[in-house]
C-alpha cells in the first residue's frame, strides 16, 4: 500500500510541476531574406504566369535563383497564379517558396502572400494589392488582360511567423 501511495504522490507532483516550454527555432539567425529581381506576370491573352527572383540570406552561401512558369487555370484571368509548395523551382534544395493571390473581383482585389523557406525557416512577405496591376484590355473577354507585379523589385523578408 505504501508503494501505491508513493507512486500517487510522485505522479501528482509531476502533473503539478511547471511545464517546460518546447524549444523554439531561432528564426532571427536565418533572416532577413533579401529578394532581388522579383518578377511576376501573366502573359497577355494567356492563362500562364511567370515568376522569377533571386534570394540571399545569412545561411545561404550565395544568391539562389528561383522561378516558376505555370497555368492559372480557366478562371485565372485577373490574378497571378498560385504557386503551391514544390511547384516553384530554385537552384538550391535549401530554398522553397509559395505565392498565394486570393481571388477577388476586379474591383475588390486582395493582397497576395509570398512565402520563402530557407533551411526549414519560413519568411512571409505580404504583397499589397496595389502592387498587382490588372488591365482589362477587353471587358467582354476576361482573358484579354494583363496582370503583373508592379511593386519594388528588391525587398527584404523580415516576418518569420512561428507556426504551431
Amino acid at each position: 500500500m505504501k508503494s501505491i501511495i508513493s507512486l500517487i504522490t510522485v505522479f501528482a507532483g509531476l502533473t503539478t510541476a511547471t511545464p517546460v516550454p518546447a524549444p523554439q527555432t531561432d528564426t532571427t539567425a536565418a533572416g532577413p531574406y533579401h529578394i532581388s529581381g522579383f518578377f511576376a506576370s501573366k502573359a497577355h491573352l494567356s492563362s500562364y504566369c511567370r515568376f522569377e527572383f533571386n534570394i540571399t540570406g545569412p545561411t545561404l552561401s550565395g544568391p539562389v535563383s528561383c522561378s516558376a512558369y505555370l497555368d492559372t487555370g480557366f478562371s485565372g484571368a485577373t490574378w497571378l497564379a498560385y504557386v503551391y509548395q514544390g511547384v516553384g523551382n530554385c537552384n538550391s534544395d535549401a530554398v522553397t517558396w509559395t505565392f498565394w493571390h486570393p481571388r477577388g473581383a476586379e474591383t475588390d482585389r486582395n493582397d497576395a502572400v509570398f512565402n520563402v523557406t530557407v533551411d526549414g525557416v519560413k519568411g512571409t512577405y505580404v504583397v499589397p494589392k496595389e502592387d498587382i496591376f490588372v488591365n482589362l484590355n477587353d471587358e467582354g473577354n476576361p482573358f484579354d488582360n494583363d496582370v503583373s507585379y508592379a511593386g519594388p523589385r528588391e525587398f527584404d523578408i523580415t516576418d518569420f511567423p512561428v507556426e504551431e
